[in-house]
């Protein structure tokens, strides 16, 4: 009956009651434009400091979303409308969607499937004399070398974004000093969630002033938004221990949980602008502020070590998506198989909660040959924390029969 939960919230109940009380006391004035009071939340930024290489200045903004951010940093960006934007090209399909919602060309640059780094020579291919921006998005958890972008977008005048969401590292982690703008999400499912949120980073002065100029006038999220987003939080808590799981959504029911913690995105276009076009509550900003200022370091280092730890009980002969990145810390564990429904099917039998993958990653089409490859069987297996060793090892021997290299393997 028991079923472990296929993603673990990186969140307590004792988290959800703080945005309660925040919510309750109504934050204070101008907390959702940053910065906060010095005794709650120190670690969030107050203008422009130096980076710790000391070569440039960073400007820290509070954003309600990385969607948000992204949609806020092309529009003070005025990037000439039919400019091309090199995008890795496994990223959340909403970051094309904004793209296009600007005027611009969403180009994809293929990705080494085993690092997730961006592929040098495709990226050489990618860049035009159109091109104006670049994007790197880091998968996963694991955190990707910034070393030939950089050069790059050095030589040839680009604005570099790197989109961090999956791949917090830590509450001092402000992304490469060699971005110009690094994005980082508190969202629900996210490391160190404040149920929503995201920190970013600028390190161009005058795009910075434009982003804070252009956030001011944003509406400012409604409280009754942001309670339903911590209450979804706290139930999803509770609902997820292994025997209630089973029962709301075991082989017996038709329940999707993915239903329960989805952001509601509006299809239309004025209806996603205006989805986007806003600030965070106060509530929010505080609650950002503690789980910065008591980040969940110990929970992290678990993280990576359960993540690793279920690698090794694997067949080499396993194909895992980022498996020879250099910094990982395992927000989720994908694996490549020949059949996602019965591996999901397998997993299920074996108690522990899978899924195949989700609407949140998608190729930027046309799809080069390595993120097709990536792509194409993915299923994300749980593999954190709190997972027994034996229903580790059943899910690892589910995952080697239905993996093209190890479907020999006893």
């Amino acid at each position: 009956m028991a079923l472990f939960v296929r993603h673990r919230i990186d969140a307590t109940i004792a988290d959800g009651v703080f945005a309660l009380f925040a919510l309750a006391a109504g934050g204070w004035p101008g907390a959702a434009g940053w910065p906060a009071p010095h005794g709650a939340g120190s670690l969030l930024p107050a203008g422009t400091r130096a980076d710790p290489a000391g070569s440039r200045t960073e400007d820290g903004l509070l954003c309600l979303s990385v969607r948000s951010a992204f949609h806020l940093l092309l529009s003070a960006a005025e990037l000439p409308a039919g400019s091309e934007v090199v995008i890795s090209a496994v990223t959340h399909p909403d970051m094309v969607r904004i793209i296009e919602l600007h005027g611009l060309r969403a180009v994809p640059v293929d990705i080494d499937p085993g690092t997730l780094a961006v592929d040098e020579a495709a990226l050489d291919s990618a860049v035009t004399d159109l091109t104006r921006a670049l994007v790197v998005t880091h998968l996963f958890g694991a955190r990707s070398p910034l070393d030939a972008v950089a050069r790059t977008a050095h030589d040839r005048g680009l604005l570099l974004i790197e989109d961090c969401a999956q791949s917090l590292q830590g509450p001092d982690d402000r992304g490469d000093p060699r971005a110009d703008v690094s994005l980082f999400s508190f969202g629900l499912l996210k490391t160190a969630t404040a149920m929503g949120g995201a920190v970013t980073w600028v390190r161009r002065p005058a795009l910075a002033a434009a982003m804070r100029a252009r956030h001011a006038g944003w509406p400012v999220q409604s409280r009754r938004a942001y309670a339903v987003k911590v209450l979804t939080c706290m139930v999803a808590l509770v609902a997820s221990r292994p025997v209630l799981y089973g029962l709301l959504f075991g082989d017996r029911c038709r329940r999707d949980p993915t239903a329960l913690v989805r952001s509601r995105v509006p299809g239309d276009g004025p209806g996603f602008t205006r989805w986007l076009r806003r600030r965070p509550c106060d509530a929010l900003a505080r609650t950002v502020a503690r789980r910065l200022a008591h980040f969940p370091a110990h929970r992290l280092a678990s993280r990576a070590e359960a993540g690793e730890a279920f690698a090794a009980v694997l067949p080499p002969g396993v194909f895992r998506p980022g498996a020879t990145a250099a910094r990982h810390t395992h927000w989720v564990f994908p694996v490549v198989v020949d059949d996602p429904d019965r591996a999901v099917r397998g997993l299920r039998a074996a108690g522990v909660d899978a899924t195949p993958a989700t609407s949140q990653i998608a190729a930027v089409e046309p799809a080069p040959p390595g993120a097709a490859r990536m792509l194409t069987g993915l299923v994300f297996v749980p593999a954190y924390p709190g997972l027994p060793a034996a229903r580790r090892d059943l899910a690892a021997a589910v995952v080697a029969a239905c993996s093209p290299e190890g479907a020999a393997t006893p």
